[in-house]
């Protein structure tokens, strides 16, 4: 099946990135953006906007709905024009570079939408043809995605999970060397988000950049070494997955579970003036510094309460972004107490 043979479909511009590898420059930025701007109508949805993708990757950006995070996407793709603001890919500023600057990159919208009587087979071998990359790989990239069974079914009988899977394969269509994916796990089950997620450590571990969005923070904090998270349009701080989560104040929470009754192991963390301590069944959370520790189980012990088992839970990624994007949270990080 040849391009001619199927009628415009809006959806097609969000694919047309051909995937040849071989524009690389020597630059370190593979994404890089300054003071990005999009405005609908009253609505700021981007709003001075400057981040850094550097090569080898994996980025996820961060926020919560509304954020900005699919506006930003499509202007780094030039999908959507700007109001402000310069954009430059692999070092190559996307208004002087045309449609060329986008070539290497693999692309998955966050609704990946095709035409519903196209078969698997014909939909990959459809977008190899507009990228011009070889439909050799579409059958193998298929089976990477678990979707080789049903090559030869329309997409229109496919679940929202089948249709995410091909648009997976549609994305690495030519072996991109960036990998832009908004909501990638979205409609997936766990076995399948697994898979994707292998997917992208090894095309990562094959020199591939990786840009994502996604709402799962755990599936972040496993697979990127560096985050950004956006509230209402603006960055509010880019940096490592490491720095992010340790730079909050949250401190690390002392988790124990107890025999016999939680309320009297409260009332004798409070007497010693632990505060904030949560309680689920027999298990208590106290949030302590690590010097804390020793105190909170010698005074369980000096009340005669049995601990059953004990364990440090360290901030999360969670924790950091509820602050960052919470009524406290300001652009650069969170406005401490006075």
């Amino acid at each position: 099946m040849g391009i001619g043979d199927c009628p415009a479909n809006p959806y097609i511009l969000e694919y047309l990135t051909s995937s040849k590898s071989d524009i690389m420059t020597e630059n370190d930025h593979v994404i890089k953006t300054s003071g990005l701007g999009k405005s609908f109508k009253q609505v700021r949805a981007v709003d001075d906007l400057s981040l850094t993708v550097n090569k080898g990757d994996i980025y996820g950006f961060l926020g919560p709905n509304g954020a900005g995070k699919t506006t930003t996407i499509k202007l780094i793709l030039d999908l959507v024009q700007s109001d402000g603001g310069e954009i430059w890919l692999n070092g190559i500023n996307i208004t002087e570079g045309g449609v060329s600057v986008r070539e290497g990159i693999g692309y998955l919208p966050e609704r990946a939408q095709f035409y519903r009587n196209l078969t698997a087979i014909q939909t990959l071998e459809f977008f190899a043809e507009l990228k011009g990359v070889d439909k050799e790989q579409c059958d193998e990239l298929l089976a990477k995605v678990g979707m080789d069974r049903w090559r030869d079914k329309k997409m229109g009988t496919f679940s929202k999970g089948m249709v995410q899977l091909v648009g997976v394969a549609q994305s690495l269509l030519g072996n991109p060397h960036l990998l832009i994916l908004d909501e990638p796990t979205s409609g997936l089950d766990p076995r399948w988000s697994r898979v994707l997620k292998d997917i992208m450590l090894e095309m990562n571990a094959q020199g591939t950049t990786i840009f994502f969005s996604s709402h799962l923070l755990s599936e972040v904090q496993e697979l990127c070494n560096r985050i950004a998270i956006l509230n209402q349009g603006k960055l509010v701080i880019e940096d490592t997955v490491a720095n992010v989560s340790g730079g909050m104040t949250h401190k690390p929470k002392l988790v124990i579970r107890v025999s016999g009754d939680a309320g009297k192991a409260v009332e004798a963390l409070r007497a010693g003036g632990f505060e904030e301590i949560t309680v689920h069944g027999n298990q208590i959370s106290v949030p302590v510094e690590s010097t804390e520790k020793s105190k909170v189980l010698q005074l369980l012990a000096e009340a005669q309460i049995g601990i059953e088992d004990f364990k440090t839970v360290e901030p999360s990624l969670e924790d950091a972004f509820m602050g960052y994007i919470g009524n406290e949270a300001v652009t650069g990080g969170v406005m401490n107490e006075p």
